[in-house]
């Protein structure tokens, strides 16, 4: 299967790339270049034969919101799922089905969230996604949309967990977000095994929230960070504090959105890492 990955040479896309690789599958990337204003000839080119689009592109959303980087996060989801739809619906022969990217950030930091629950109410973050989501639904009915639905992404070699348990060198563990605050996670293995699992399943569309099994909070998270790493000194950062250094942009990381995998229970997919203690001890085995 030949599958169009935007985003392919960031974080996840390079890691879906090489597991889709193994599963015998050709990842076909799709450049930046392809989504400027004068492209779209050689978008719709690139896509033609592909069995499969996966849209990964946006802007990080781990630095400051000024007005002006609100617009990039936008642009850089909005504006490029746009284009993306409208090639793939310029198609003669339509990819069988598309993946764009969402994240929890989509619901109310209350309560725990299924697939078809509404989104937050006032918050940028869920309107960039609900926006998001809106380009995706655009595309052709003949395409079977999957609209997945991220948590936070753990890694031992990139994304947000390296800076996250840094301290822990020094003996430290630094927490921040109050304690009692959901903290949906996925690991990426899980994560990139699931984009594949949904490619092959043809049943699953929709919102899909690709999260570990295991409801966790801030507290349950960095009680295993500091079990794990056998630090001696735990400190919290005040909400006061991150909001100073981050503005807006803080609750990303100081509130949670509790989400729960039910499309992919369902369907009999099976996380290698169900729950916190199960990812480090994995992630970081102890040495012998």
């Amino acid at each position: 299967m030949k599958v169009a990955i935007t985003g392919s040479s960031g974080f996840i896309g390079s890691h879906l790339s090489k597991r889709l690789a193994v599963l015998g599958h050709e990842a076909v990337p799709l450049w930046r270049y392809l989504f400027t204003q004068d492209s779209l000839d050689c978008l719709v080119q690139s896509l033609a034969g592909c069995a499969a689009v996966v849209n990964l592109a946006g802007a990080p959303l781990d630095r400051r919101w000024t007005d002006a980087y609100k617009l990039e996060l936008m642009d850089s989801r909005i504006m490029t799922t746009r284009k993306l739809v409208e090639a793939v619906n310029l198609l003669h022969e339509p990819p069988g089905v598309m993946i764009s990217t969402s994240a929890v950030g989509y619901y109310s930091p209350e309560g725990c969230h299924g697939e078809h629950d509404d989104p937050a109410e006032g918050s940028f973050l869920a309107e960039l996604c609900e926006a998001w989501e809106a380009e995706a639904e655009r595309v052709n009915d003949h395409v079977r949309l999957v609209r997945v639905r991220f948590g936070v992404v753990l890694s031992p070699d990139g994304g947000a967990l390296p800076k996250m348990i840094m301290p822990t060198r020094f003996g430290v563990t630094v927490s921040i977000g109050k304690p009692d605050h959901a903290f949906s996670w996925v690991a990426l293995d899980d994560l990139v095994n699931a984009l594949a699992f949904i490619l092959e399943h043809g049943d699953v569309s929709g919102p899909v929230n690709v999260t570990a099994p295991e409801r966790t909070t801030n507290e349950e998270f960095y009680k295993a960070v500091a079990e794990h790493f056998h630090t001696r000194v735990s400190v919290r950062v005040p909400d006061a504090a991150v909001r100073l250094v981050m503005g807006e942009a803080s609750q990303v990381v100081t509130s949670g959105q509790c989400a729960e995998p039910e499309t992919l229970l369902r369907e009999g997919f099976e996380f290698q890492y169900p729950g916190i203690s199960t990812f480090f001890n994995k992630a970081f085995p102890v040495k012998s």
